[in-house]
């Protein structure tokens, strides 16, 4: 079942279901007269324009089955389907990458670098270290950035939304054409 959206009256579109007071029967919305009271609506056969002649007029008058604004309950509209949110995919090769984030109501650029030496024996890092990627928005207030697994990453981005991520070079490309 596809989900719908109330519409006061002044927001109605051709196409909206029109709710009347007082009746289970719903009608679709034709247009708007020239009366801003009164709309034009089609329903159950009845809705069709009919023409016909008015006593010894010469000129022929149309008919329309109309909604008054009183007689009005509400209107229904499928509601706007939800763009899909494009797949944020672990990059596969150490490195640079480039992340589209939203700060609240602004998008900006953040870099993520993947390390190499998921397997490393160093010093530095254990034999199972799995955490493999550094984001330069996950930072802590002395300007520390941690190293992070890929699922910590994606954790610490629910406030700042990855809403594309690019490899180094792509972002690059851009950057030079001017695009962001």
């Amino acid at each position: 079942m596809s989900k719908k959206i109330r519409v006061g009256w002044d927001d109605l579109e051709p196409g909206d279901l029109i709710h009347v007071k007082g009746s289970t029967n719903t009608y679709k919305f034709k247009s708007r007269t020239d009366w801003a009271s009164m709309i034009k609506v089609e329903g159950g056969g009845v809705g069709i324009s009919a023409t016909w002649k008015l006593g010894v007029e010469k000129e022929p008058a149309s008919m329309f089955l109309v909604v008054y604004e009183d007689d009005f309950a509400y209107a229904t509209r499928p509601a706007p389907k939800k763009k899909p949110r494009p797949s944020i995919v672990e990059p596969i090769l150490p490195g640079e990458c480039w992340a589209r984030i939203r700060f609240g109501s602004q998008t900006g650029w953040g870099r993520i670098i993947k390390r190499y030496a998921p397997h490393s024996d160093s010093w530095l890092f254990g034999p199972d270290d799995k955490a493999l990627y550094q984001a330069s928005w996950c930072g802590t207030l002395a300007g520390l950035h941690p190293w992070m697994t890929w699922e910590e990453l994606l954790q610490a981005s629910k406030q700042t939304p990855i809403l594309e991520l690019l490899s180094a070079e792509e972002y690059y490309t851009r950057k030079a054409k001017g695009q962001s």
